[in-house]
């Protein structure tokens, strides 16, 4: 009888243990396997680890997928992940035929993990294994039951089978719920309210964006940690919570006793607070008048059961440490600040003000956590968590600590009603997708290491230990242990948190026993820096190493804190702060330390970061940071009566507070700040895209006085960030960035292009040119790592297009098999070119001479400022005409009106005219408008407010109105003075700047003006010129060899900059007769011959032709 399939048959069957024969029925009845072998046969495997392969799906259309179960006898499958290279080959049997794709159980008896396994075919792919984990009996695994349910629906294919397994489409729709809930919590009818200044009224919701985003991160983080079973289910189910809580209400719009009572104490009392601290005191309610411990349970009047009562709810849960669950209340006992600051308003004074909002406490309404559909805690319901960080090539079916990083760098995204645009364009921060951080994490480390065979090895998803290269294994190892980086823009963490996950990876290849739990506190401690200008930031990253600290500790009550150690204190690893701003130090002080006082100073405070990274309760970093402040003080002292730095900048230094969770500083000095002396060996990371004319030109006018030699205005900040990882690099170490590719070709990038082909040796540049890396921008990128050495000009080279875009995917064999390599020594434009490329390139520039020596000149079209009024139709323009009042103004009038060409307009050898006129009052003609009443009487109708050139705002009517552009010009004159309009009425070449093919035309006759999208080329031999503009190779030449506006895969700026590098032929007469015909009567035929004639004359041959050809389809 065939098994019916229902959503709660499908959840009984993943909260069971596995069985084999129940698996069975449903391949044979789910997936619709008809080919199940009747005896399953053994596959050889290892001693704990027992295969059978069960037998074959074949899809609808037309994949064959293998069946196969494996018995795991040693460990739990529920961490467990076997080498997938090893695995693959298992899958390789002559007599079950070739397979596309696996499905595989694994299974220890309790748990069983359900893979999905893709590209397993060749041993050049990497295969990629999508998992589900099962087993647990109180898991309503509610993702794969959808899923699966979507799955039946659908029917068995290959494509169904991967949306099944998608991890992305599960990320993009918690996200979809996160963001929507955030627009909901921060929206002021929520009632949230956070107390900032304690004595001020109307500052409840300053910064509440930042305070709600730190308590989802909290929320979150504790979510991932109950997958450890570290926090109790019941603190989070209704029943519960109404049975401890007082008049608990979870719809209440204006009450929020769930999040004061429960959650509060749950950071702040318990995961923040030792069980037993160094005194012998234990967790317990706050009863003190004066000292309010922020450390101390409160708020014991909204539960139903006694102190004691709620002391043994959160009994079971271990002290976490680490800062993130620091209450970052300032009181006047505790921290000595005259007026209390309440940022995360945990306290036990119920004052309120008159209309009733809490002074010092914290309200967020029970209806945000509950609310069936939308509440935070009933999205988190819905779906699955792992602890465990998936890789490109391991990935489970759930939401990992990676989102958290995702979740950060979105909600940057939310949308700013008071600029108008979102909080990402202001900050410029992009999430990294995953592997494009393992990529240039495994391309900094080789390059770190020395890319030795024995070292690429290391890398390899197919290495072997070789017990012969033990000594060979500890170099590598004690090297690695001894590096330093730091990412000067860690936003959430992800290089950071990828350069963890790959040493370890390594250190467990090369050192099979080490311990992975003091692999990472090592690494964390000594190898890995970051800072980031958002204080948000650090605080995620600190909480994503958090995570990965605990993914390698499990619960065993028996032991001191439940066998979980401590978590580190990572306020001296990642800091809040302005990378782009060094502390100079004074130009004869060639070293920061040199006073024997300053040495010993800088040693104490060194001993007593490393005493707080790893402090374990709240009164010895409180002790702590106290000696590290009167430290930070005397050091200064000592700076500045050394004459090291200003006395000014010594006291910047002193009263810098890297505890400060808030405090972002205005300035980075890796000495001060990490005791970093010498420099760094790798700098890596993902700096932000913004342009320093952006928001009133505030960022250019601040670094612009800072001496960067690649400083230009109109540039992006993250051209900055390239000089300032130069500065902060040791001789001979390494930067990798992804940044924007607009620096390869744009005017604004020759300063820097001299600084890294003068300064440094550019090793590998990946150009993505048209190829999607952001999910969120639109911006190409590119990355480039160099190292901070003599230029050798064998920089490798490889240029992701339409034709490989899945290069991203393995972008390592991509280099490899299709890399070239380049010579940069100059400021001109970096293009990346093969050989075949080069050779085009260098055949045009033998033959021709640039456009920009010929004798032509190229002006802009017409910018009016206001195309609603001075461009108009043919019924306007006859309404103007019918109201002049003589036949002399009439013609005066006529003269004035103009037929004009919009960008759109223009076609290659021709035009579609829209029958629209242009006002031509430039102010370079001086006109007189009372001589054309009908005219002046038509524009007076828009408002003299709106056509005036002064920039203001004005109000009519109750309506904002923006007047034009500030000029010296007048109300009823175009923005530009076109002073070359008379070249308008000579014979000219029109064309329009932003083009995906060549679109030129020749105006000989009737003198259209165009508007301000399109260009005019006047001068000599023009036909001759309009023939080779509208060829193949011309377009193809500008976009690849002298373009420095290429707009994503197929389109280009065509500025006259650009193109007039363009080495043009020799005139030639054929070749302006068949333009000459072409402009009259286009025929693609004679086109296309046109294009083979000038192909010829450069000397191409037909291959080159054909690059041409196919990279223009």
């Amino acid at each position: 009888m065939a098994m019916t399939f229902t959503s709660d048959s499908l959840r009984q069957l993943f909260q069971s243990a596995f069985h084999l024969t129940e698996w069975r029925g449903y391949l044979q009845d789910f997936f619709g396997a008809t080919a199940l072998r009747e005896q399953a046969e053994v596959i050889e495997g290892s001693e704990t680890e027992k295969g059978f392969y069960l037998g074959k799906i074949d899809t609808s259309d037309s994949y064959s997928i293998g069946l196969f179960h494996y018995q795991v006898s040693k460990g739990s499958v529920v961490n467990k992940r076997v080498g997938l290279r090893n695995l693959v080959k298992s899958f390789i049997n002559p007599t079950w035929g070739e397979f596309d794709a696996a499905l595989v159980v694994f299974d220890d008896g309790k748990h069983w993990r359900l893979s999905f396994i893709c590209d397993i075919k060749g041993e050049n792919t990497v295969p990629k294994r999508y998992t589900f984990v099962f087993g647990e009996s109180d898991n309503y695994y509610n993702t794969a039951v959808n899923r699966f349910v979507t799955l039946k629906q659908k029917g068995i294919s290959f494509e169904t089978l991967k949306d099944a397994f998608s991890v992305e489409a599960l990320s993009k729709d918690f996200y979809k719920d996160l963001f929507e809930w955030y627009q909901w919590a921060v929206d002021p009818s929520t009632n949230i309210t956070f107390p900032n200044n304690t004595s001020t009224e109307d500052d409840d919701r300053d910064d509440i964006e930042t305070k709600i985003i730190r308590m989802i991160t909290r929320i979150m983080f504790v979510w991932f940690i109950k997958q450890k079973q570290l926090v109790p289910d019941c603190i989070f189910e209704l029943k519960h919570l109404k049975k401890i809580l007082k008049d608990f209400d979870p719809l209440s719009t204006t009450v929020g006793n769930y999040y004061n009572a429960i959650l509060q104490n749950l950071f702040f009392g318990t995961l923040n607070r030792a069980i037993i601290e160094e005194d012998g005191s234990t967790r317990k309610f706050s009863t003190s008048s004066k000292r309010d411990v922020k450390t101390l349970y409160r708020y014991a009047e909204m539960f139903t059961i006694s102190e004691q009562e709620v002391i043994d709810t959160f009994a079971e849960i271990p002290f976490l440490n680490g800062g993130l669950f620091e209450c970052l209340d300032k009181t006047r006992y505790i921290d000595g600040v005259e007026q209390c600051y309440n940022f995360d308003g945990f306290s036990r004074n119920d004052a309120r003000f008159a209309d009733g909002r809490f002074k010092h406490r914290a309200v967020v309404p029970n209806i945000l956590f509950f609310e069936p559909e939308r509440g935070l805690l009933s999205i988190l319901s819905r779906y699955n968590f792992t602890i465990e960080e998936n890789s490109p090539e391991e990935q489970q079916v759930a939401l990992d600590p990676e989102l958290l990083g995702k979740v950060f760098e979105n909600l940057l995204g939310a949308y700013n009603p008071e600029t108008q645009e979102t909080a990402r364009n202001q900050s410029g921060s992009f999430y990294t997708p995953r592997e494009i951080v393992n990529f240039m994490v495994d391309e900094s480390l080789m390059a770190y290491l020395g890319k030795t065979e024995l070292v690429r090895s290391l890398f390899g998803h197919d290495f072997q230990f070789d017990p012969s290269k033990t000594e060979q294994y500890k170099e590598i190892a004690d090297k690695l242990k001894a590096i330093k980086i730091l990412d000067p823009a860690c936003g959430s963490g992800a290089f950071p948190m990828g350069i963890l996950n790959r040493m370890v990876e390594i250190f467990e290849r090369i050192q099979p026993d080490a311990n992975v739990y003091e692999l990472k506190l090592s690494i964390i401690e000594n190898c890995l820096y970051g800072s980031d200008i958002q204080s948000i930031a650090a605080q995620i990253t600190k909480l994503r190493f958090f995570i990965s600290l605990i993914c390698n500790c499990e619960k065993d009550a028996s032991a001191i804190n439940f066998g979980i150690p401590t978590l580190p204190n990572l306020e001296t690893k990642f800091v809040s702060a302005n990378t782009l701003i060094a502390k100079k130090k004074k130009d004869a002080q060639l070293q920061l330390f040199e006073n024997p006082d300053i040495e010993t100073t800088k040693s104490e405070l060194a001993e007593i970061r490393h005493k707080h990274f790893a402090a374990k309760s709240a009164s010895t970093k409180h002790r702590l940071r106290k000696q590290d402040q009167d430290l930070r003080e005397k050091l200064a002292n000592l700076l500045s009566e050394d004459n090291c730095f200003a006395p000014e900048d010594a006291k910047q230094l002193s009263e810098w507070n890297p505890y400060d969770q808030n405090a972002v500083s205005s300035f980075f000095d890796p000495e001060w700040m990490f005791g970093v002396s010498d420099g760094f060996d790798l700098v890596i990371g993902n700096p932000p895209y913004i342009q320093l004319q952006s928001n009133g030109g505030k960022l250019g006018k601040l670094y612009e006085k800072l001496d960067y030699s690649t400083f230009v205005r109109t540039a992006d900040l993250y051209c900055l960030f390239y000089e300032r990882g130069w500065q902060l690099l040791k001789c001979d170490g390494h930067l990798c960035f992804i940044t924007s590719n607009k620096w390869m070709r744009a005017g604004y990038g020759a300063k820097l292009r001299e600084f890294f082909a003068k300064k440094t040796n550019p090793l590998l540049l990946i150009d993505f040119a048209g190829v999607k890396v952001f999910e969120n921008a639109t911006v190409d990128a590119n990355i480039l790592m160099y190292a901070k050495s003599e230029n050798e000009q064998k920089t490798i080279c490889g240029v992701a297009n339409k034709q490989n875009k899945d290069c991203i995917k393995n972008l390592s064999d991509f280099i490899q098999q299709q890399s070239v390599e380049c010579s940069f020594d100059t400021s001109d434009s970096w293009v990346v070119l093969s050989p075949i490329e080069q050779s085009i390139k260098r055949k045009i520039e033998t033959v021709g001479t640039p456009l920009k020596e010929w004798d032509i000149q190229i002006y802009r079209g017409v910018l009016t400022g206001c195309n609603d009024a001075f461009i108009i139709d043919p019924v306007k323009r006859n309404e103007i005409l019918a109201n002049c009042q003589t036949e002399e103004e009439r013609q005066r009038t006529a003269e004035l009106i103009r037929p004009i060409l919009r960008g759109k307009d223009i076609k290659r050898y021709g035009y579609e005219w829209a029958d629209l006129w242009l006002i031509a009052t430039f102010p370079s003609r001086h006109y007189d408008i009372d001589l054309y009443p009908a005219v002046k009487q038509y524009l007076l109708a828009f408002g003299i407010e709106r056509l005036e050139q002064t920039g203001k705002v004005h109000t009519v009517n109750g309506e904002q109105i923006k007047s034009r552009k500030k000029t010296n010009n007048k109300w009823f004159e175009t923005q530009d003075s076109i002073s070359y309009w008379e070249d308008f009425s000579k014979p000219k070449i029109i064309f329009q700047e932003i083009v995906q093919s060549s679109q030129f035309l020749y105006d000989e006759t009737i003198h259209y003006f165009c508007n301000d999208t399109g260009r005019i080329i006047v001068g000599s031999q023009l036909p001759f010129i309009l023939g080779v503009l509208n060829s193949k190779l011309f377009f193809y030449a500008v976009k690849k060899f002298y373009g420095g506006g290429v707009l994503g895969e197929h389109g280009i700026r065509m500025k006259h900059t650009f193109f007039g590098n363009f080495p043009c032929l020799p005139y030639d007469k054929k070749i302006e007769d068949i333009a000459n015909h072409l402009s009259c009567n286009f025929d693609t035929k004679l086109a296309e011959e046109l294009d083979r004639i000038i192909g010829e004359s450069y000397s191409l041959t037909e291959e080159e032709i054909s690059v041409i050809q196919k990279n223009l389809m």
